[in-house]
């Protein structure tokens, strides 16, 4: 049995009309006007807005560069990091730039000496063996040459 405290609790959100307000934005379809995007992000410059029309030209749109799986820089990412980055297997601290710094979501910045002092110290690729990284979807930068993008499940 609940106590009294969760009843009246449960039975002023049930009543209150600020209820309404969490709810019906979420469930009303199509939104209304005061649930829509704004066109704003984080500044008051207005989102760019495009046409996708089929009238709207093909020349606005910038062409899709595909690059080969045989690309050196793609090649040489891919070895980094099944071979030598020192989490999915023992690093090689002579692809480490001196300049090297990793930035994390939650480490980091971590200098060279003290990313490989890391890897060290935790050695997954040691406490987990079979440890894959499933890296997937390389590409080359299209504004940089010199840097490839890749996803990891």
């Amino acid at each position: 049995m609940l106590p009294k405290f969760v009843f009246s609790v449960l039975a002023f959100f049930l009543t209150t009309p600020t209820l309404e307000a969490f709810i019906s934005p979420l469930i009303s379809f199509p939104p209304s006007p005061s649930t829509q995007r704004s066109s704003y992000r984080c500044s008051k410059t207005p989102a760019k807005q495009y046409d996708a029309s089929p009238s709207a030209t093909t020349s606005t749109i910038p062409p899709v560069q595909a690059v080969s799986s045989d690309h050196p820089l793609i090649q040489l990412a891919n070895e980094i990091i099944y071979a030598k980055s020192g989490f999915y297997s023992p690093y090689d601290s002579s692809v480490f730039a001196e300049d090297f710094v990793f930035r994390g979501p939650y480490i980091g910045p971590l200098n060279k000496m003290d990313y490989l002092q890391t890897m060290d110290t935790f050695g997954i690729y040691k406490a987990l063996p079979d440890i894959n990284p499933n890296a997937f979807g390389f590409s080359i930068d299209p504004k940089n040459e010199k840097r490839v993008w890749f996803m990891v499940r």
